[in-house]
């Protein structure tokens, strides 16, 4: 066993599971060894989350793990199919379809009946082309009213909602990290004096120890000198505790 599996198996599952959010069984699988659960993609997958939480060299368990993967010709990608159902006729257009073709044989009908003994030859592709023709017209009409009936009128764009600035305000120097939750760049400074941040974004806050006021939605609210951290989203400010911030983090503790 190589020292970077022990460290993992000194953690443990449970702790390893709580703090990678990787499932508690596929963690313990990968302590253990066992890969027959594992996709060759999702192996790889934990094994690189593991290297990068813990910043160790997984070299080894990627080796063995892709010895068995080759061996049992396992891995492979699930390929899933699309159905798309057809588009469904107006019964309209069906039930006027069916009426012309009724038409169509009764008059077939009536002249192939003998009138006083005399036949009477029909002219049968000539006046079954023009019918025919009359029908394509018919239904290409209804379905044209039909689609016209079906369109769906646009609704009127909701207005933009403008939120109030959002600014930090420090009477002394303090380190300040700020993170752009939908990007998850960060960015950090000593300073002294306001700062002006986008009010439409999502921030998460870690303070150093200082004196901070923070204006927000129209409201000035101040925060005592210890480190501190914030959530702040749509105008609203929230203190959370250095564990919420974590889990917003991506499970970064910065």
């Amino acid at each position: 066993m190589n020292e970077e599996l022990e460290q993992l198996q000194e953690i443990g599952a449970k702790k390893i599971h709580e703090q990678t959010h990787i499932p508690l069984q596929n963690v313990q699988a990968l302590l253990d060894g066992s890969y027959e659960s594992f996709t060759r993609v999702h192996f790889l997958g934990f094994v690189s989350i593991l290297e990068r939480e813990y910043k160790l060299e997984l070299t080894e368990m990627k080796a063995t793990g892709l010895t068995y993967f080759e061996t049992d010709n396992k891995g492979s990608e699930e390929t899933v199919g699309v159905f798309i159902a057809p588009k469904k006729k107006s019964k309209k257009s069906y039930f006027l379809l069916l009426a012309l073709l009724i038409f169509i044989f009764a008059v077939a009908y009536k002249f192939s009946i003998p009138n006083e003994n005399k036949i009477v030859k029909i002219e049968d592709s000539t006046q079954i082309e023009k019918l025919k023709e009359k029908v394509v017209q018919v239904t290409s009409k209804v379905d044209i009213n039909n689609t016209k009936k079906l369109k769906i009128k646009e609704l009127p764009k909701p207005t933009p909602v403008v939120l109030k600035p959002l600014k930090i305000i420090t009477k002394s120097k303090v380190w300040f990290g700020y993170i752009d939750v939908a990007t998850g760049k960060k960015y950090q400074k000593t300073f002294q004096g306001e700062l002006e941040l986008d009010p439409n974004k999502t921030w998460l806050f870690l303070f150093g120890h200082g004196y901070i006021q923070m204006y927000t939605d129209g409201k000035l609210q101040q925060f005592s000198s210890h480190p501190v951290c914030f959530y702040y989203k749509d105008g609203v400010l929230k203190s959370i505790t250095r564990e919420e911030f974590r889990n917003l983090n991506r499970g970064h503790k910065w």
